[in-house]
């Protein structure tokens, strides 16, 4: 299955309600809401695109190493996710990033990921997720605002968010 597919499975179940994730019917209507304030607002124009010159960055990895896109980009061409956190469900994206790494790899490419999580998380990312490819913790978010990705929650996204913890999947 490609992973538009999965994503189209996941988003889905979400929205009917299944385990493991029971989200209640009630809040499917906020967050479109939300979604479509963020396109109306401009947000989605300002992201870099797939083949725009990156942002350079320099983090850190799940295990404390300096990573600079510099580096990397000197080494051959650079994919680069972005990541919520190791609750996101969407690590589904991991899966299938995971199962093209020897072919990008044997093209000359590396991975990474960026996320606002801390080093700790990000290891259980790595683990969870049996990744071949470091997660770089971008905790103050600054890589993600160069690369157009930073932007601000709605108070009333914030508050659906905060009462999801007893609905979200462990």
């Amino acid at each position: 299955m490609s992973l538009q597919h999965e994503l189209d499975a996941f988003k889905a179940d979400f929205k009917a309600g299944k385990p493991p994730y029971n989200a209640p019917p009630e809040i499917h209507p906020i967050i479109e809401r939300a979604t479509a304030e963020l396109v109306a607002s401009g947000q989605t124009a300002r992201a870099i695109k797939a083949g725009d010159r990156a942002p350079q960055f320099r983090l850190r990895d799940q295990d404390g190493n300096e990573v600079s896109s510099e580096e990397l980009l000197a080494k051959g061409p650079l994919i680069v996710t972005f990541y919520r956190s190791v609750w996101c469900p969407y690590d589904i994206e991991f899966q299938a990033i995971n199962e093209a790494l020897p072919q990008i790899e044997a093209l000359g490419a590396s991975v990474v990921a960026i996320s606002p999580q801390t080093a700790v998380n990000s290891r259980k990312s790595v683990r969870t997720n049996e990744l071949g490819f470091p997660v770089l913790c971008d905790v103050r978010t600054d890589a993600a605002a160069a690369f157009g990705l930073r932007f601000n929650l709605p108070d009333y996204l914030v508050e659906l968010y905060k009462n999801l913890r007893n609905v979200a999947p462990s």
